[in-house]
């Protein structure tokens, strides 16, 4: 960074803007005209689907309103499931806590004081009938955040649900995170493989999409997290090349598990982020859109026009969100939605204003889904496919972003694939990089953020609700699994983890969905499977 750089920004010299780029380095320009785009671009609906993957886009459709949420037991959560769906979510979106993303029972050492804190705790497959209690599977769509091996786990628990209620599987509508790569991305790449062998949660994952593919026609069998990955500090382009090269990653693995392309593609989707720069997220999303398209039309050779459909959710950034002036988020995350509408996505998660505190309080969760009703039924911005198709900015930025994603996925392929620059601490090297970068920006002022480093307020009071947990929350899940435990018959969970484990050790080619759902199904806790599954690699965890 040059001299000037290093200064401290004043940023506003009489109120005029010091730096005209995008959030990615793009230079914006004063004014935009035919000479700086100039080219035909196909309708909505048609390849390589720029405009959209629907003919009509919202006219036909509204994307899915759907709000992260879990928290404490799974009868909390439940409750806060059918809140949200009585004020106009149109789609659930669950999210566990550390403990069942790391395959750890609430009783475990490690583990206890995290339970149902960041998510909700979910163990066995009784937990999961309490989660999803009085709540039709078959009629309202799920997302289930949580990555392999433990993926595995808990959309076996959800499945038995299903044949409980005697709902065909067929019928099930929703997505499985199941992303091995995105979900570790962040953190060091020690404190993520310290739990589970990489190279089996890769191989895990992929067997649940296998097993989903020919089973269940309407659930998508991975949601590549780039929103994990934007959240770390890396840029527009580094987000969408990073898991556009995941995504070719998998479905290299599936084709040479000989599955054909166009039998699974189409289910698979991407989770992404939205953040403040408007312009340049519409750009993005019309960018991986295009570049899917053509990626699995040329490389990989799709036939059917719906494999080509890049099919994604947004949620909004957090990244930008503020603990000063946390009211200022309110307008943030509505522009992130706005960017995430005019861009055409088909499901939208906003970010609770009260994010740099806590887990959203009902009254946080209420005011995102009714911001993503006021831009749907008060703006009309719905009301045309694709209305920002043919501006000179958004056209001209879309086409150097896209030329960038390009550049960075050819870097990554030339390296062997992101899941082996994961390995190799290529990922995150460039993430740590990123990260600096974008610290030191905020320290001088050079990215804004009103309220923190701009238009400060130093003797401000915030005064919010702050989401708080029942007192006796973490104490209940521990007496419930250890009593479940204790009281449950022993001997089918004994025979199915040995199965279990017979299996992964003497057949490691085989799909072990199927055995990890008997398991389920017998009584085993999402930690026992785990350490079966360990065991067969000599892996133990930190005590």
């Amino acid at each position: 960074m040059d001299q000037n750089r290093k200064k401290k920004s004043t940023y506003l010299k009489g109120e005029k803007i010091n730096h005209f780029r995008s959030l990615s380095g793009f230079e914006y320009k004063e004014t935009y005209t035919k000479s700086d785009w100039d080219k035909e671009i196909p309708d909505p609906g048609v390849y390589p689907f720029i405009r959209g993957i629907h003919k009509d886009m919202y006219r036909g459709r509204l994307w899915t309103r759907r709000q992260q949420s879990g928290f404490g037991t799974p009868e909390d959560s439940n409750e806060r499931f059918k809140y949200l769906l009585k004020i106009g979510q149109t789609g659930i979106n669950m999210d566990t806590d550390i403990g069942t993303k790391l395959g750890l029972d609430p009783d475990y050492p490690l583990a206890r004081a995290d339970v149902g804190l960041q998510g909700t705790s979910l163990s066995t497959y009784e937990d999961m009938r309490a989660l999803y209690a009085d709540i039709p599977l078959d009629q309202v769509s799920s997302t289930l955040i949580v990555q392999p091996p433990y993926s595995a786990v808990i959309m076996s628990q959800y499945l038995l649900l299903a044949r409980k209620r005697g709902i065909p599987w067929e019928k099930l509508i929703g997505t499985i995170m199941n992303c091995a790569i995105t979900q570790f991305v962040g953190p060091t790449y020690q404190a993520n493989t310290t739990f589970f062998p990489i190279d089996l949660t890769i191989k895990i994952g992929l067997d649940v999409m296998e097993y989903i593919v020919p089973r269940m026609p309407r659930w998508n069998i991975v949601n590549i997290n780039a929103y994990n990955v934007r959240e770390t500090g890396v840029d527009a382009v580094q987000e969408a090349a990073f898991s556009l090269s995941v995504a070719a990653d998998y479905i290299k693995a599936l084709m040479a598990r000989g599955l054909d392309v166009d039998s699974f593609v189409r289910r698979m989707a991407f989770f992404s982020a939205a953040h403040m720069d408007l312009f340049e997220e519409v750009a993005k999303l019309r960018a991986m859109r295009r570049i899917w398209a053509s990626m699995l039309k040329e490389k990989f050779g799709a036939k059917n026009e719906k494999s080509m459909w890049f099919r994604s959710a947004i949620q909004t950034s957090a990244l930008p969100l503020t603990a000063q002036q946390p009211l200022n988020n309110i307008v943030r995350t509505t522009i992130q939605t706005l960017a995430a509408v005019l861009a055409g996505t088909q499901s939208i998660h906003t970010t609770g204003y009260d994010e740099a505190y806590s887990l959203p309080t009902e009254e946080s969760h209420k005011l995102s889904i009714r911001t993503q009703q006021i831009i749907a039924y008060e703006t009309k911005v719905v009301n045309s496919a694709d209305p920002l198709g043919g501006s000179y900015l958004v056209e001209s930025l879309t086409d150097q972003i896209e030329e960038k994603i390009w550049e960075l996925m050819k870097v990554i392929e030339d390296k062997g694939g992101f899941i082996q620059c994961f390995k190799q601490g290529w990922v995150e090297e460039q993430i740590n990089e990123a990260r600096y970068t974008l610290a030191e920006a905020i320290e001088s002022s050079d990215q804004p953020l009103v309220g923190v480093n701009i238009f400060k307020e130093d003797d401000e009071e915030v005064k919010i609700n702050i989401f708080k947990q029942t007192s006796d929350m973490q104490a209940k899940r521990i007496h419930y699994i250890q009593e479940y435990k204790k009281n449950r018959d022993q001997e089918p969970v004994k025979r199915a983890l040995g199965e279990l484990c017979d299996l992964a050790r003497k057949r490691p080619e085989t799909n072990l969905f199927e055995p990890i759902m008997k398991a389920v199904g017998a009584g085993a806790t999402i930690q026992e499977i785990s350490d079966a599954l360990r065991k067969t690699e000599g892996f133990k965890i930190p005590v």
